[in-house]
């Protein structure tokens, strides 16, 4: 039987990393810290695309959401790819975006994948939730070498920058893995 001070322990210890993508450093409404977005470095976390890929913001309301400046900064780009240098084990990702852009559509669309697996085809948060609303997926996965990439490919029209997200969370969820 494991006591309730193990529990605590191990979940104290649990890595959670949390980025407000194009965002300053923020506290949520549980008390979370969100960290500022920064550019990959090694032994920790970033986008390896800072230099080219641009942030959009917005001061419009977010429906769907207690956090609203999670949702009130984009950043966009033909690709997006983030890496996060971690211990081998099981994770989970979430990703949070919000079209604070366009308001029909023909919004941008993308894939997303997440240890070179598809996770999301074709797509569009404008077609799931419209616009200024929040949407959040989540999805599980295995690191086994270290490193977790997650990876945005725009697939819109020329002069459009269809991959974007609003923050990112990661979170192990087992320290085991087969």
């Amino acid at each position: 039987m494991t006591s309730t001070r193990s529990r605590d322990r191990e979940k104290a210890s649990t890595p959670v990393i949390r980025v407000n993508v194009g965002g300053e450093r923020y506290q949520d409404h549980e008390g979370h810290v969100w960290e500022a977005d920064q550019a990959y470095h090694a032994g920790s976390w970033g986008t390896l695309d800072m230099p080219t890929t641009d942030i959009l913001t917005t001061t419009d309301r977010i429906s769907a959401t207690e956090d609203e400046p999670l949702f009130q900064s984009i950043r966009v780009g033909e690709q997006l790819r983030y890496r996060f240098d971690l211990p081998n084990g099981t994770y989970q990702v979430r990703l949070l975006f919000a079209e604070i852009y366009w308001e029909s559509s023909d919004a941008e669309r993308q894939d997303v994948h997440i240890q070179d697996k598809r996770v999301l085809a074709n797509f569009s948060m404008f077609d799931e939730v419209g616009h200024d609303t929040a949407l959040e997926k989540a999805f599980t996965t295995k690191v086994t070498s270290g490193e977790l990439a997650i990876d945005f490919v725009g697939l819109s029209l020329p002069m459009h920058s269809g991959a974007r997200v609003c923050a990112l969370e990661v979170k192990r969820v087992s320290a085991k893995h087969k």
